[in-house]
């Protein structure tokens, strides 16, 4: 996913009016973009309740230059502006879409007064947005944000993004905050949860899953649990509720010193693929990995992975006392075999649907080949200066586009998706 995108849809949710307009007052210290709360640490929207007041702020720092946030942009483009489109919620069990309205919330901007579109932003500026309103129904939504931005090289190009990191847990009001006792491998005792139920509420099931999705208990209460994270289902009459990240510690283990470095080696497009080899140090016992990619799917459960391509992964690391440590954001990138490469090669737009421009910034004859992620070869050209692919025959995914003249080669990320 383009990162430069990715990063302005933030903005989407947040100034107030009835429960008060958001500031834009956060403090991203000397980067040159940021958001707050960061998907990509973990964070997300504070849960809600059907038929009770919600209100949650999201803070954007918009990049005063497109490189800031992705160095495939050339180092001098500004941003010049990005709007909200819409938001549409997703349920992450029956795949049913709604809008925002009917989930009864509604969006609101606080673009401090720079455009008459108050849901308008402009490069280089901080903003904020509210998502607020009152719940009408319960469930695990995944929030997609439809945002609209605006670059101009040579012309404006309009680049739509739909941004679905985000999750938003809407449960029903249904029990008191619950009492967690943890264990202690000093007395060897297991931890336990203690739910009550509210007063009128008729449950008709319980169910108690962990990190890995098995059930392990299906009463109000459970005990006998081990360290670790839980999941409490809770089905009605009126809704399903998920009262998720109830966390089980061991009062007698000290995590503090299990830390890990790593070394990242980037893949070659047509050469080799890349891998990330992974150094652990105060792990108690012999620890366990689970490696996942920028969706999450799981890509390996060694120690170091090899053979994945250029992306972002997440690793989780857990040692035999269940101390947890988990690096995120690690990034494998494209690097060419040649040992000089070239600048002033730009793909708009990119991530692209049927068509993308290529630009160099010189009158050169050029070499242009595309590989998919698996180095096959599925297009070649030769051109002098500009030109436009079609790409509406191409499958969604990740392709490495190459030039190559006698000043060198530049090898670029191009993601098509529709």
């Amino acid at each position: 996913m383009n990162k430069f995108y990715s990063s302005l849809l933030l903005m989407l949710i947040l100034a107030g009016n009835t429960f008060g307009q958001c500031e834009n007052d956060y403090d991203f210290g000397d980067v040159g973009f940021g958001v707050s709360p960061d998907a990509s640490i973990g964070e997300t929207f504070v849960n809600g309740e059907v038929g009770q007041d919600y209100w949650d702020v999201l803070h954007i720092l918009v990049p005063e230059y497109a490189s800031d946030v992705d160095p495939a942009y050339p180092p001098t483009l500004p941003v010049d502006s990005l709007y909200l489109d819409f938001v549409t919620l997703t349920d992450t069990v029956t795949g049913m879409e709604y809008s925002i309205e009917e989930m009864g919330l509604e969006v609101f901007c606080n673009n401090n007064g720079d455009s008459f579109n108050p849901c308008s932003f402009h490069g280089g500026e901080q903003y904020c947005a509210t998502l607020q309103g009152v719940p009408s129904m319960s469930g695990v939504f995944q929030m997609n944000v439809h945002v609209v931005g605006f670059i101009t090289i040579f012309e404006t190009v309009e680049v739509p993004l739909t941004f679905s990191t985000f999750i938003l847990n809407v449960h029903c009001n249904l029990i008191e905050e619950p009492i967690i006792t943890n264990a202690d491998g000093n007395n060897g005792t297991l931890g336990s949860v203690d739910v009550t139920i509210l007063d009128g509420v008729e449950v008709i099931s319980f169910e108690w899953t962990n990190s890995d999705g098995l059930v392990v208990g299906t009463d109000e209460d459970i005990d006998g649990l081990f360290p670790g994270v839980y999941t409490l289902t809770i089905v009605t009459d009126a809704c399903t509720s998920y009262f998720e990240n109830i966390l089980i510690e061991d009062n007698a283990v000290d995590c503090s010193s299990l830390d890990a470095s790593y070394i990242v080696t980037d893949e070659i497009p047509g050469e080799s693929l890349g891998g990330i080899d992974l150094s652990i140090t105060g792990a108690n016992g012999y620890p366990s990995c689970v490696w996942t990619d920028a969706s999450g799917i799981i890509v390996g459960t060694d120690e170091d992975i090899a053979n994945v391509t250029a992306g972002e992964y997440t690793v989780t690391i857990t040692d035999d006392d269940g101390c947890i440590l988990i690096l995120e954001d690690i990034v494998v990138a494209v690097n060419s075999i040649d040992d000089v490469e070239i600048n002033g090669v730009y793909l708009m737009p990119n991530p692209a649907k049927n068509v993308v421009s290529i630009y160099l910034d010189y009158e050169l004859q050029s070499n242009i080949d595309v590989r998919d992620a698996r180095g096959r070869l599925v297009y070649s050209v030769q051109i002098i200066k500009n030109t436009v692919l079609d790409t509406s025959s191409w499958n969604e995914g990740i392709y490495f586009l190459s030039v190559s003249n006698e000043l060198g080669r530049s090898t670029s990320r191009l993601v098509i998706k529709r």
